[in-house]
């Protein structure tokens, strides 16, 4: 706090006395005569009347005490030690307050005979000055709190509106209608039923001005449909008789039922209607009784049956829906509303209200563009406070642009003017100078005494800049829970300003799906840039920092929450957390400008017709059911009802519900993926793609709920074994269905759409709104297929979605085998698209072969197309969905370049670390390179070798070695949480108040040695707690044994010459242990593989073997016998001929006892080795061994006692065992080893004779015998 002196006091004293002084103890100020306090609260109050206060002026020799400058500092720094002063409420505050510019009253200890509203209001010192420049030359972007060149910081006018009326114009008809602009819908179907609420803009004449406006509809009705039974069935027994059911009959049961319900009034016809649904026993065109009341009685059951009624249909519809149907309404747009009523109570903060007595009195009006809308970016920080573990906000800033629009390009800069507000933690002051910082740096902040000042500035900004448009980053799951909860706890007046909807409780906080946050803001649109990011982009983390990097190359400072109490001991800190507020909320806004957010959301959602705030929320599923709600409800037809939530939720618990880790299988086939030709290819490979294949599948064959015929299926209720039936392909003379017909409209909308983008000398603004409205299309068309494979939607038909997959695959196959017909090799197919070696190093060839595939494929379709998608200049394939390649890009003229491109690999997953990444990203660059294959592996070798080195002296930043996961549930709902390191982390990240992480977020964590035996995976910790806790250093075991090792073994898989010994030895682990691991990998894959044995060679089949050695009893030296021949050709001889010691001149065979002997020990060394049972973790960094089965057993086999993850395998296995005394028969069988030799030397006789001759007599003079 400045230093506040007493004006009569001063003057009193002219030499400074005891009072004057600047180094007075702050505790002193206290015991000052009343006289000065009676003086400054009669000047209070003469200049709450207007009086002018009169000073008298005189020279004031040394008012302070002088002190030098190290004095001063020495003093200042005591006194923010000292807590002189708390503020509770009950102590006095000594405050500037600021009632006119031009007459600066200054008082002291402002007493609690003012009303607590007074006090509030004076609490805060409001300060507008000009814009805040940089705290640092280094910062990156502009000044924050600066307004760019052209934005404009003027906020417009205050519009002031004219209640007793309403701002009408003359519609089509010549009749007065209210005419405006709806962004926002809502309704309350508890507290306020049959009441719509539809936000957005109204044109004021009189300001030239849109400004907010609320129109709320009422009177929607319930609207059901029952279908009639052919005859009378009793409802208990289900017995059905022979009275047949006539509409009278239906109508009399509802009438009986409806005072049951206390349905107190409804109308009733009879209607005829279309249903195309998976309900089985509902004909496809029958009468109903449709039946109309008010949304005040009390809704059906969903499951109601009747004596003359087997179902009702629309007892869940909301009034929303309802209105949007019934009206079509696709979206925002502008809406008529004839015979408008004035309300007499504000339902809304908007500057206008309306009021529809009835639904039909709204109607669309087209061909109008959308007006501009006020967004606001807004971003905040908060401190944990230590005794009630509440996140507490301390600073808040907020962007504004009042004329962005929606169907133009984003405005540069992005917004026009700014605030913001700082405030205290309470156990915190602010610096003695902190205004004076904040004047010299020419900043617009408001100092807030308290939180709850801080929270009732933010709502008086928000009530008078009304933004149609909040944006945030998190803002769901992070910045408006924290608002209303501290809004909440602070007993903060008129909450419900940060929305619309005038609204006296709160809804109740900490729900899943962000309801309350959306409820809370109804009438505004939430954008949170981290959803839309999500699914507009790829990114390994959806944390700000991140994105900043990734969409705007804009690197974005930080400060851990726990450090920003240490900000408050200085203004030039303090400053900075403002200016990281400020920058955050820049970010955030620019982020949204770049992706196009509001646009794209603004097009999908008139395609889809649902609400733009469901929209931005995400969610593909919702659009796709209002696209095909609204297309059905045209038709004439009954749409299914909605599927209840709470049944939804009971089916994912049972399924979760002591289950583990097991999946659930899938309800039906799903896509065909060929089995890949492992290797790496360094000719050009053709990669095909059929545009679109599912949407187009749906055209092609008419598939629709309309058209194929799947009763029987539906019916017939299969067994999890039984095989999947597949429904027959409708006739092709039938008419075009629903489903295809609106694909097909996205479909030639879009090409139509991409006409207009290549006109001449187009305006920008323009070419932009097409490309957003093409990709709108295309996303949407994309997603259609969706909604038939969810089994939570309200769409969903498996025997579709099993159909459109089945004729995906095969047309896959009947594409592969059509190709291979032309001669042409097909390495791998996934889907909708296959890869084709063409053996060719010319460019313009692989072009004419993939037109000439093209051409051949397109003519059996009509609708499906296929395409070349890319060439392959050089192509690494794995395994299925793994692979790297060189994509070729042309630039015409025969010059192209290439570029990297990786699928499925560990590198483009997010659980592995950045030092695995790059290590993968240098050995897939050196495969891929056309350097010699002793080069690439002498370039791999030392750079393994290096990043051991590197890892081993801990000169890599630890960040590299971050892991990144992402959580499918809150982490909480994990049943095991220890075991799971992202979930062990995220629940310490929660328990340190702060933004919480939940489901969808990313969490990044670091395997540590803490000084436990725990598993790796339970001893994860974030990168803070390595840095700060004693007792935690980095496994660098763990991340060269489990990180970088696998990576690099995956993709060096088909590489002659390396294999994962090799590469264990180069990052300088033992490579004893991926021995074993390699052996249990060869055993799997030859199991795994039909007829592998057969197919593998000896070399192959035994080169794990232990090879057999005999020491020569004349030299001492081992001779190693692998084979009955040595050498080839005429240089052809037996093994053990003579020593390979060659000074020493023996012949081993003469020793045919030794060897035999030594034989017989081998063979029972190994049988001894198998039957002594040892089990190892098949976890290289557990390295536990033992003898112990332990209880616990998993489908793979036993689990690891030590790590508790990882199972047990056998040392020695049976089939290691197998294949080594197979080995042993190997090199001692005579006739096998001739017979090859003869086979391989056909064409020359005479080593093939000598070997025979030769082999006949050294099996006579080496009679072994093996043992059975």
């Amino acid at each position: 706090m400045a230093p506040v002196s007493n004006p009569e006091k001063d003057m009193d004293n002219p030499d400074g006395g005891e009072f004057c002084g600047l180094a007075l103890s702050r505790s002193r100020r206290q015991k000052r005569e009343k006289t000065g306090r009676k003086s400054a609260l009669e000047q209070l109050r003469k200049a709450k009347r207007g009086e002018k206060i009169k000073y008298e002026v005189r020279e004031v020799a040394s008012v302070y005490d002088e002190v030098d400058e190290e004095e001063y500092s020495k003093m200042v720094q005591e006194r923010q030690e000292d807590d002189w002063i708390i503020d509770d409420g009950k102590a006095h505050i000594e405050r500037e307050v600021c009632f006119n510019r031009n007459v600066p009253v200054i008082y002291q200890f402002l007493g609690h005979s003012l009303p607590l509203e007074t006090r509030m209001r004076l609490s805060v010192c409001f300060i507008t000055f000009l814009p805040l420049s940089s705290l640092r030359s280094s910062r990156i972007g502009s000044s924050w709190g600066q307004e760019e060149e052209g934005g404009g910081s003027e906020a417009p006018a205050e519009v002031q509106v004219d209640s007793s009326q309403l701002p009408l114009i003359e519609g089509p008809d010549g009749e007065q209608v209210f005419r405006f602009y709806w962004l926002d819908a809502f309704e309350d179907p508890y507290s306020q039923p049959g009441v719509v609420y539809l936000f957005g803009k109204v044109w004021i004449e009189s300001a030239k001005v849109h400004v907010s406006c609320c129109v709320a509809v009422k009177n929607i009705e319930r609207t059901m449909y029952f279908l009639p039974r052919e005859y009378k069935v009793n409802p208990k027994t289900e017995e059905v008789s022979d009275t047949p059911v006539g509409m009278m009959d239906v109508y009399q049961e509802f009438n009986e039922l409806s005072e049951k319900f206390k349905i107190m009034k409804f109308k009733s016809k009879k209607v005829e209607k279309n249903y195309a649904f998976e309900i089985p026993d509902v004909p496809s065109q029958c009468e109903y009784l449709e039946v109309r009341y008010s949304a005040e009685f009390p809704s059906l059951p969903s499951n109601l049956k009747g004596a003359t009624f087997s179902h009702i249909f629309g007892t869940n519809t909301s009034s929303l829906e309802h209105f949007l149907l019934s009206r079509k309404i696709k979206g925002p747009c502008w809406l008529d509303i004839k015979t408008p009523q004035l309300n007499n109570q504000s339902v809304s903060w908007c500057k206008v209200e309306a009021l529809a007595l009835r639904s039909d009195l709204v109607t669309v009006v087209k061909d109008l563009p959308p007006p501009p809308v006020t967004v606001m970016s807004i971003s905040l920080k908060t401190v944990q406070n230590p005794k009630t573990h509440h996140n507490e906000i301390v600073s808040l800033a907020a962007l504004v642009h009042y004329q962005f629009h929606m169907d133009k390009a984003p405005p540069q800069p992005p917004y026009q003017t700014h605030f913001c507000v700082v405030s205290k933690p309470n156990d915190c002051i602010f610096p003695y100078d902190f205004k004076e910082a904040v004047r010299k740096k020419n900043g617009k902040v408001e100092i807030a005494s308290t939180e709850r000042t801080l929270l009732g500035f933010f709502l008086a900004k928000m009530h008078k800049i009304d933004p149609d448009v909040l944006v945030g980053h998190d803002i769901f799951g992070f910045d408006l829970e924290v608002l209303l909860q501290r809004i909440n706890f602070c007993k903060v007046p008129h909450w419900s300003k940060i929305g619309r909807l005038r609204r006296a409780n709160m809804p109740k906080l900490g729900g899943r799906g962000s309801f309350a946050e959306k409820s809370a803001t109804c009438g505004r649109l939430v954008c949170d840039v981290e959803i839309s990011a999500k699914e507009l982009i790829r990114c390994k983390s959806y944390h700000l920092t991140e994105l900043a990097a990734q969409v705007l190359k804009t690197e974005r400072a930080t400060i851990p929450q726990e450090s920003i109490r240490n900000l408050y001991s200085d203004s030039p800190h303090l400053l900075y957390l403002l200016e990281l507020t400020w920058t955050d909320a820049r970010l955030i806004l620019q982020m949204m400008c770049e992706l196009n957010v509001l646009p794209l959301a603004l097009q999908i959602t008139n395609i889809a017709g649902n609400v733009m705030s469901r929209t931005l929320m995400g969610g593909r599923s919702e659009r796709n059911e209002f696209l095909l709600l609204h297309a059905f409800h045209e038709k004439n037809y009954i749409v299914p009802d909605k599927p209840s939530f709470k049944k939804a939720q009971q089916e994912m618990e049972e399924v979760d519900a002591g289950k583990g880790k097991r999946k659930k299988k899938a309800a039906y086939a799903g896509g065909l993926v060929l089995d890949p030709k492992v290797g790496f290819y360094d000719k050009f490979v053709l990669l095909l793609d059929f545009n679109s294949l599912y949407p187009s599948i749906i055209q092609e064959f008419n598939i629709c709920f309309t058209t194929v015929q799947r009763e029987a299926h539906t019916l017939h209720k299969k067994t999890e074994d039984e095989p999947e039936e597949i429904p027959e392909i409708p006739d092709p003379d039938l008419e075009m269905g629903i489903l295809p017909k609106e694909i097909r409209k996205l479909v030639e909308r879009r090409k139509q759409v991409k006409q207009l983008m290549k006109q001449q000398d187009i305006n920008p603004d323009l070419y932009l709104q097409y490309d957003i409205r093409q990709k709108a299309l295309k996303l949407t068309a994309n997603s259609m297929y969706g909604c038939l494979g969810f089994s939570y939607s309200r769409f969903y038909a498996k025997p579709l979605a099993a159909l459109v997959t089945h004729k995906g695959r095969e047309i896959l196959m009947h594409t592969k085998d059509m190709v291979q017909k032309m001669n042409l090799e097909v390495i791998y197919g996934d889907t909708d698209s296959i890869m084709i070696n063409t053996n060719s190093k010319s460019l313009d060839e692989v072009f004419k072969l993939g037109n000439k595939v093209k051409a051949e494929v397109n003519k059996l379709y009509k609708l499906l197309e296929i395409d070349i998608d890319g060439v392959f200049k050089s192509l690494l394939l794995l395994k299925k969905k793994k692979y790297a390649a060189l994509v070729v890009e042309q630039h015409g003229e025969g010059r192209y370049s290439t570029k990297q491109e990786l699928k499925g690999l560990d590198i483009v997953r997010r659980d592995w670390c950045d030092l695995a990444k790059e290590c993968g990203n240098y050995v897939i660059g050196q495969i891929l390179s056309d350097q010699s294959r002793d080069a690439i592996v002498e370039n791999i070798q030392r750079h393994l070798v290096e990043v051991g080195e590197k890892v081993a002296s801990g000169s890599i930043p630890l960040n590299q070695y971050e892991i990144h996961k992402a959580l499918t549930k809150d982490p909480q709902d994990y049943p095991d949480k220890k075991s799971l390191p992202h979930v062990h982390v995220a629940l310490w990240i929660n328990s340190q108040g702060g933004r919480r992480v939940k489901a969808g977020d990313t969490v990044s964590y670091i395997i540590c040695q803490d000084g436990s035996t725990l598993a790796a995976s339970q001893r994860a910790y974030a990168l803070e707690q390595l840095q700060k806790q004693d007792g935690l250093s980095l496994d660098t075991q763990y991340y060269l044994a489990q990180q970088i090792h696998p990576v690099v073994a995956r993709i060096c898989d088909p590489i002659e010459g390396i294999d994962g010994v090799l590469i264990a030895s180069w990052l300088g682990l033992d490579p004893s242990q991926f021995r074993v691991q390699q052996q249990f990998q060869r055993e799997e894959e030859s199991e795994g593989l039909l007829g592998a044995p057969v197919q593998l060679t000896d070399e192959e089949r035994y080169r794990d073997c232990e090879r057999f050695t005999f020491t020569c009893p004349q030299c001492g030296t081992d001779n190693i016998y692998d084979n009955v021949f040595e050498g080839s050709g005429q240089k052809l001889e037996p093994s053990l001929l003579r020593c390979c010691h060659i000074p020493c001149g023996g012949c081993p065979r003469d020793y045919v006892v030794n060897i035999s002997n030594k034989l017989l020990l081998d063979i029972r060394r190994h049988i001894k080795k198998y039957y002594s049972g040892w089990l190892v973790c098949e976890d290289q960094t557990c390295q536990n061994r033992t003898r112990r089965l332990p209880i616990a057993f998993s489908r793979h086999g036993p689990i690891c006692p030590a790590c508790n993850r990882a199972t047990l395998r056998p040392e020695y296995s049976e089939k290691a065992l197998y294949n080594q005394l197979c080995f042993y028969r190997f090199i001692f069988d005579w006739d096998h080893a001739v017979a090859k030799v003869l086979q391989s030397d056909d064409k020359d006789a005479t080593p093939a004779l000598w070997a025979r001759s030769v082999g006949v007599s050294h099996k006579a003079s080496l009679p072994i015998v093996l043992p059975d």
